[in-house]
């Protein structure tokens, strides 16, 4: 039945956290809650794993209502993102304290360890004290003993925000592999869209306390359903007076199209990518146009830094006003 939330609200004197939300988080789904800092997004999970109580509303979790019930009896798991870990205690202790304070028998409690100690790809570092373990491992840790008390709901608050960007992107990897293997209704916040898109199978995009949108990440990304999602979401960029991705600005020599005249005056390759910056001719916009391409398409079209050329949308390209950009950062 996963969790089901109705007309929540939350206050903190004059500030509105949260306002009039409604949302279902399907069983067994990857739900991320998307959104930038102050959006609401970490008073929302604070609310689902009973850290915080709602002004008004219902918080349901399989059906039951969990709205009032203290956090400790809600079963639920969380993974923070600076691991919360016991110094003191082993990695294998660390892992066991959840299932011990719950007095369930030594040898379940031995072998239960040992399988998520396993899971998490960690069997060999039962022994080792946290301050052994790399950054990305203690957050395995982290996971492996939230899983420990076989949680109805795992709950994970920007749980990769302090590691490097290698680490995080091998991390986001495992843990759409691991959610797959244990099917566990789980919902994580982050404010980088990279990583939602790239591991929720729902993501829920929220702003100064209200939902936007709640989509598949194609739906988000494709689809958006406000300014401030397309803004969001993804890169964007003005073409005349149109809000287009940079992805779906076409850039050919000038004389071979029939786009903006222009000029490239920034090129900067990052992998198998060229990113541009082209300077319009026409005085229609005040910033030049941003584009993205591979370097075989840069290649392919006889591109190069300083190159006269032209521009226009794609013509499966969403166009949304220019007002978008200033309603979205407003």
């Amino acid at each position: 039945m996963g969790i089901e939330i109705r007309d929540l609200s939350k206050s903190y004197g004059d500030f509105t956290a949260l306002a009039d939300i409604n949302l279902t988080v399907p069983t067994g789904g990857l739900t991320a809650v998307l959104g930038p800092s102050g959006s609401g997004k970490t008073t929302l999970l604070r609310i689902l794993g009973g850290q915080e109580t709602p002004d008004a509303g219902t918080v349901l979790i399989d059906g039951r209502d969990v709205t009032h019930t203290p956090a400790r009896h809600r079963n639920i798991g969380f993974v923070f993102q600076h691991y919360a870990a016991f110094k003191h205690m082993s990695v294998a202790k660390n892992v066991a304290f959840g299932p011990e304070v719950r007095k369930q028998p030594r040898a379940e409690v031995d072998r239960k360890v040992q399988e998520l100690l396993e899971l998490v790809q960690l069997g060999a570092f039962g022994e080792r004290m946290p301050s052994q373990l790399s950054g990305g491992q203690r957050q395995r840790m982290a996971l492996a003993r939230a899983l420990a008390i076989e949680p109805s709901v795992l709950l994970l608050d920007e749980p990769f925000g302090a590691l490097d960007a290698k680490v995080r992107k091998e991390l986001r990897d495992w843990l759409h592999r691991l959610h797959d293997e244990v099917e566990l209704t789980s919902v994580f916040v982050t404010h980088d869209q990279e990583e939602a898109l790239e591991v929720a199978d729902t993501i829920v995009v929220v702003n100064d306390g209200g939902i936007e949108q709640v989509g598949t990440p194609e739906e988000i990304y494709d689809n958006p359903a406000t300014d401030f999602v397309f803004h969001f979401i993804g890169e964007s960029t003005l073409l005349g007076d149109s809000l287009l991705r940079p992805h779906d600005v076409v850039v050919r020599p000038e004389g071979e199209g029939s786009g903006l005249p222009g000029t490239i005056t920034r090129w900067n390759r990052v992998g198998f990518e060229i990113r541009l910056e082209v300077t319009l001719d026409q005085a229609v916009q005040p910033g030049p146009v941003h584009v993205q391409m591979t370097r075989t398409e840069a290649q392919d079209r006889g591109l190069s830094p300083d190159d006269r050329v032209e521009v226009s949308p794609h013509p499966r390209a969403e166009l949304r006003p220019a007002q978008a950009l200033v309603a979205a950062d407003g």
